[in-house]
C-alpha cells in the first residue's frame, strides 16, 4: 500500500489502544495543556516530523518515492515538587518503557516496514501547570505514488 503523506491516525489508534496514557492527541491540544497543566497525566502529543523522500521515478504519469518520515511522541506528566522531581522523572520512565516496545518494531499498514526508534530529549520548553515533558523521534519508512495530472491552458 502506498501513501502520499504520512498517516498519523493509525499511530495515534495503536498508543492509545496501549492504555499507557489518559489521552491522545496532537499539536493544538499541547499548546493548550502546556500553557495552562494537565488535568491528570500522562497525557501524549503525535506529530508529524520530517519527510525525506527519495524519488524512484515516473512511469505513466506516476511519481513513485521511497519516503523516509519521522513522527514525535511527546509525554507531558506531572513534575510532583514534593520530591524534587524524583516521582515524575520515575513516572516518565515508566510510560516510555511501555511505549517503546508498542510502537518499535510495529508497523501501519501503509508503512514498508517498522517504526524504529531514533531519539529522545527532555522536553526544556515552557511548560506550566507543573508539567514535565519528553519527547521521542520515531521513524518510518513508505512508498508514495503521485499520479500527475495535466492542466490546459
Amino acid at each position: 500500500m502506498s501513501a502520499p503523506v504520512l498517516q498519523l491516525a493509525p499511530i495515534v489508534e495503536r498508543i492509545h489502544g496501549g492504555a499507557i496514557y489518559r489521552s491522545v492527541s496532537g499539536a493544538r491540544d499541547m499548546a493548550r495543556i502546556a500553557r495552562g497543566g494537565a488535568a491528570g497525566s500522562p497525557v501524549a502529543f503525535v506529530m508529524p516530523g520530517t519527510e525525506r523522500p527519495r524519488p524512484a521515478g515516473v512511469a505513466g504519469g506516476v511519481q513513485h518515492s521511497a519516503v523516509q518520515a519521522s513522527f514525535l511522541v511527546i509525554t507531558l506528566a506531572e513534575d510532583l515538587r514534593r520530591d524534587a522531581g524524583g516521582r515524575a522523572i520515575s513516572q516518565l520512565e515508566e510510560v516510555r518503557a511501555r511505549l517503546l516496545p508498542l510502537l518499535e518494531g510495529w508497523g501501519p499498514d501503509y508503512a514498508s516496514g517498522p517504526v524504529a526508534h531514533e531519539s529522545g530529549q527532555l522536553v526544556t520548553g515552557p511548560l506550566s501547570g507543573g508539567l514535565i515533558g519528553w519527547q521521542d523521534e520515531f521513524s518510518l519508512r513508505f512508498r508514495r505514488r503521485i499520479e500527475h495530472t495535466t492542466t490546459g491552458g
